[in-house]
């Protein structure tokens, strides 16, 4: 199983020619995807992304709804993926590997996770980041404070592309490979940045009020409702996080839209 991708499958979903949105989901997701798809629609971004899923099934569907899609087609790998299971580390895999693939087009990455909701329109910021040539990588903190950069999540990150960050991202060669095992059911993807790529890159962790993690943001809503750009519902497990979407009135998708899906 692997990811393939050509210059031709990314040019629809190209912002200031220079950077792709993707997120990665399968029919197991399919809803968390629609939903934070939803919430790009007022700013005209939800059909810039470029939607990889992992099954045919999942494909078919956004397909049908009007999105840029590109399948891997394992279709093995269709239901939702527990945390730390061996599902999920493969789609972590996966994570990594679709940033390589983007990178190594000469094309700057930006990866978000389907279980993000936006609530203000991300454009100014992803367009600053892009022009500004002191760092390498943009990425939301999943800390509780701003000066505590251990542990950072890959849940929404901007990549740009160079030689280098191309090396730090192969996980296809061998010695790539042997080292995201290393990470294998240990956090995955996330371990492999903050192991891997994080010390050797230059590196602008998202400040906290304006891109908070699932943590941050359930210890401090009230505050955080009118700063964020964007709340990541992590720091759950399993379908947990639909409930806390629909607490936090979140959860976008009509009751005719889950259907379609």
């Amino acid at each position: 199983m692997s990811i393939q991708i050509e210059l031709h499958d990314i040019e629809p979903c190209l912002l200031y020619d220079t950077v792709v949105l993707t997120t990665l989901t399968n029919s197991g997701y399919m809803l968390y995807t629609r939903n934070m798809l939803k919430s790009l629609q007022p700013f005209g971004l939800d059909k810039k992304v470029l939607v990889v899923c992992i099954d045919e099934p999942c494909a078919a569907v956004f397909t049908r709804l009007g999105y840029h899609v590109l399948c891997i087609r394992d279709n093995g790998m269709a239901t939702f993926s527990k945390w730390n299971t061996i599902h999920y580390d493969k789609i972590c895999y996966l994570k990594v590997e679709l940033l390589y693939r983007i990178l190594s087009l000469g094309k700057h990455a930006l990866l978000l996770d389907g279980d993000i909701v936006f609530q203000k329109n991300p454009r100014t910021d992803m367009e600053a980041w892009t022009s500004d040539e002191r760092y390498d990588v943009w990425i939301q903190n999943d800390a509780q404070h701003d000066e505590d950069t251990t542990n950072m999540c890959t849940g929404y990150m901007l990549v740009k592309t160079s030689d280098q960050i191309c090396a730090l991202y192969d996980c296809v060669s061998e010695q790539g490979r042997a080292q995201y095992l290393t990470c294998a059911f240990d956090n995955n993807d996330q371990s492999y940045f903050n192991t891997y790529v994080k010390p050797y890159c230059r590196m602008n962790a998202l400040p906290l009020a304006q891109y908070p993690n699932g943590k941050k943001f359930y210890t401090q809503t009230q505050t955080l409702l009118h700063t964020a750009v964007l709340v990541h519902f992590n720091w759950l497990h399993g379908h947990q996080k639909m409930a806390k979407m629909k607490e936090h009135k979140m959860w976008l998708l009509t009751e005719e839209e889950e259907e379609e899906i």
